[in-house]
């Protein structure tokens, strides 16, 4: 719309129409994030299934070669099970042996940083000294009887609460398995729908199989690489946890090879508690410092020289873009949420590559 001047000149008035998409598009975010972070007992483990699925794809692909293909993914999720199982028994008589001894090594922990801080030996003589004050000014009275507060603990519901909690994890963890196995039983059904869904023209159809595709193969390697490098890293901990003496080396391994699938923070987590549990056993700097270098030269082994050889450019994003997913993941979806940071990180990047429209977000998310 042209407005006229005094002199008889015209300006052009510029539309306000990008302000308000802007804000619309603000506001859809916002609500995406808000429904993802509510429904994340749902959202958190279909994804992780969906992953796990896609990750298996090629194994079931290669069984159903020889076999039904109904059979193959029956058999590669029962072996899945077989083997978490498996693990579960093994450690199921430390895992009992450290719940036993939990108290007192918590008692054990607060007794030495307390010991150790300056801080808390100065808060508790203040604490002390205005005890000995209270004493002083509060008048004396020979016919108090003392009296003992005893806390009723009710281990039936502690017991009955426990069990809940696991019977939930159990129906999950069952669940999960379904889901994978209808996905891979049902092979390349989806990817033909979205195929189908992508639209009319060729071009259309050809670059929705092309993202598919690549989507699949960097998912795929990535978190095959993902389980083998955390088996490797946990077997490795064991040991050498095990050579050093520290208690409880196979779920030291364990946790270091769960944990180690979360970038920068599992490796650190697994660093600083397993020198806090040095420290509490041994009582020694050399042997803490042993226990704590040993940690980060496994880990720093796999990530710099095993992970750029197995992957390539399949994680091809920046190491900022990567830190602020698993800050929001975890933010999202709490632990699972750190583990499929990066996967759905790497399948965002996929996308923008592949959407003209995304352009300026695939080249913020690049390493290049």
């Amino acid at each position: 719309m042209a407005e006229p001047r005094e002199g008889g000149e015209k300006t052009a008035v510029m539309p306000e129409m990008p302000t308000s998409i802007t804000a619309i598009q603000v506001i859809a975010v916002v609500l995406c994030l808000v429904v993802f972070r509510s429904a994340r007992d749902v959202l958190a483990p279909l994804l992780l299934g969906v992953l796990t699925a896609v990750a298996l794809a090629p194994l079931v692909r290669g069984l159903s070669r020889i076999v039904p293909r109904w059979i193959a993914a029956a058999f590669v999720v029962i072996a899945i099970a077989g083997a978490f199982g498996f693990t579960a028994w093994a450690l199921s008589d430390e895992v009992a042996a450290f719940s036993r001894r939990l108290p007192s090594l918590v008692r054990e922990a607060r007794i030495a940083v307390q010991s150790a801080s300056p801080r808390q030996s100065l808060i508790r003589q203040l604490q002390q000294a205005v005890t000995e004050l209270e004493q002083t000014a509060s008048p004396k009275t020979t016919d108090a009887t003392p009296v003992t507060v005893v806390e009723n603990v009710d281990v039936q519901r502690q017991m009955m609460s426990g069990a809940r909690t696991a019977g939930a994890y159990l129906s999950t963890a069952i669940l999960l398995l379904f889901l994978i196995y209808f996905l891979l039983a049902q092979g390349d059904m989806f990817k033909q729908k979205f195929v189908k869904l992508s639209g009319e023209r060729l071009s259309q159809k050809k670059v929705t199989v092309q993202m598919i595709d690549e989507i699949t193969a960097q998912i795929g390697r990535f978190v095959f690489y993902q389980f083998w490098s955390g088996l490797l890293v946990g077997i490795v901990t064991w040991l050498a946890f095990a050579w050093i003496g520290v208690r409880y080396a196979g779920l030291w391994g364990v946790a270091a090879g769960v944990l180690n699938c979360i970038p920068y923070f599992g490796p650190t987590i697994i660093m600083v508690a397993s020198a806090a549990a040095a420290a509490i056993q041994f009582k020694s700097v050399p042997i803490v410092a042993l226990v704590a270098a040993t940690s980060v030269v496994v880990t720093s082994l796999e990530g710099f020289l095993l992970a750029p050889i197995a992957l390539g450019r399949a994680a091809s994003v920046n190491s900022v873009a990567i830190f602020v997913a698993v800050m929001f993941g975890g933010w999202m979806w709490g632990p699972i949420g750190l583990i499929l940071a990066v996967p759905v990180l790497m399948i965002i990047k996929t996308v923008a590559d592949h959407i003209e429209s995304l352009s300026s977000l695939s080249e913020l998310l690049g390493d290049r």
